[in-house]
């Protein structure tokens, strides 16, 4: 009986140490992945992402990888649906060799698998989530590169008052996470700014028609009307039909528009003049992302906004697993402790990133562009002043 009560100890001891969080050599291997919506409405920000943080795989294992180990980049289609999005985070968690992820981008995905990825102490930095409790339930493995949409809904707020004029507003918002979050933000901030003539209603993201709302907002005769949809397919029909209605109205759209070819492209030149805001900055006016541009443009083509907070992501985590293999071991633990010593991390995006002991990013912006022709045009940066 003692033979079996301590050959069984023994047994749980091994299973114990060979769980997510024990110390592995590196040449074992070193993964990382990519948690996203890769097929679907969102296809095209999503693959932007992961193509982005791929030329950042390529450039370090261009350079003998981490610790002379080759760096295995890895896909987690989530398709915008959470069921999947937690499918993508069992796989990654019971990778014994993952020792972080780029992802998910989406604020209801992020908070479906938090649980999970803390749970196995596997850090995640998402480059789009902005949902604010997202960082407020005491998890140390989440870190985002984007501000979070406390900050993007005043900014927008405070965008609509000073420089569209606004004083009636309209607010549409599709029923998930970030789009009802980023709703109540944006309509606190306007309620606080005095301005309190506000519709709101809620539309379904890829119902491929809008008019039955958009009629109820052209009765309304506001000054500006706020899309707040998902993906960028949604946002043109939305705009689409707002002209089409022959609405009178400045429209403004969300992060997920910002695309020229489903957005711009899509809408049929019913775009021109509208507005977006986004958590990146205009790329091309970074001269430290020249390179990082010529290889993605080289490679993939049309580049948005999505890639280079992504590109940007990768390189901190690949930072941080680098720290963490020093001394030829690593663990998952370690590599959430490194990335909570980024400091001042110099990239590509025009800005040094440092997280806060929540993992958000201090001092984050909310970037505004127009559309002009099949571009989009930067116009200002606010930081909620």
């Amino acid at each position: 009986m003692k033979k079996a009560i301590i050959f069984a100890l023994f047994i749980g001891i091994l299973f114990c140490l060979t769980g997510p969080g024990y110390s592995a050599d590196v040449k074992k291997g070193i993964h990382v992945g990519n948690a996203g919506a890769f097929t679907g409405d969102a296809a095209a920000p999503c693959m932007e992402i992961f193509n982005s943080a791929q030329i950042a795989v390529d450039e370090w294992n261009a350079k003998g990888g981490i610790q002379g180990v080759k760096i295995e980049h890895v896909m987690g289609d989530d398709a915008m649906d959470p069921a999947q999005g937690v499918n993508v985070a069992h796989k990654f968690v019971s990778d014994d060799l993952m020792y972080g992820v780029v992802g998910p981008p989406m604020s209801h995905i992020a908070q479906a698998t938090l649980k999970i990825y803390g749970a196995a102490d596997l850090a995640t930095i998402t480059t789009a989530a902005s949902k604010p409790e997202l960082t407020e339930q005491g998890y140390k493995h989440f870190f985002r590169v984007n501000a979070r949409n406390d900050a993007h809904g005043w900014n927008c707020a405070l965008f609509m008052k000073k420089n569209l004029n606004a004083k009636r507003v309209a607010v549409l918002n599709e029923k998930v996470a970030y789009c009802e979050n980023m709703a109540k933000e944006t309509i606190a901030g306007l309620k606080k700014l005095g301005i309190t003539d506000i519709m709101q209603d809620t539309i379904v993201g890829g119902a491929k028609d809008y008019s039955a709302v958009l009629t109820k907002v052209k009765a309304y005769k506001p000054d500006v009307l706020f899309f707040i949809a998902t993906t960028a397919p949604d946002q043109a029909i939305g705009v689409r039909q707002t002209k089409e209605l022959g609405i009178n109205t400045i429209f403004f759209g969300t992060e997920g528009a910002r695309d020229k070819k489903d957005f711009i492209a899509a809408a049929e030149g019913a775009a021109e003049g509208a507005y977006v805001y986004h958590f990146a900055p205009d790329i091309y006016a970074i001269s430290a992302a020249d390179s990082y541009v010529k290889k993605f443009e080289g490679t993939y083509g049309t580049l948005s906004g999505f890639g280079p907070p992504s590109y940007e992501a990768m390189n901190i985590l690949l930072t941080a697993i680098d720290q963490a293999a020093q001394d030829g071991d690593i663990t998952r633990k370690e590599v959430v402790e490194n990335l909570h010593k980024i400091n001042n991390y110099k990239g590509i995006l025009g800005f040094p990133i440092t997280f806060d002991e929540k993992g958000d990013l201090e001092g984050g912006a909310t970037y505004f562009f127009q559309v002009s022709g099949n571009d989009f045009k930067q116009i200002t940066v606010m930081t909620g002043k």
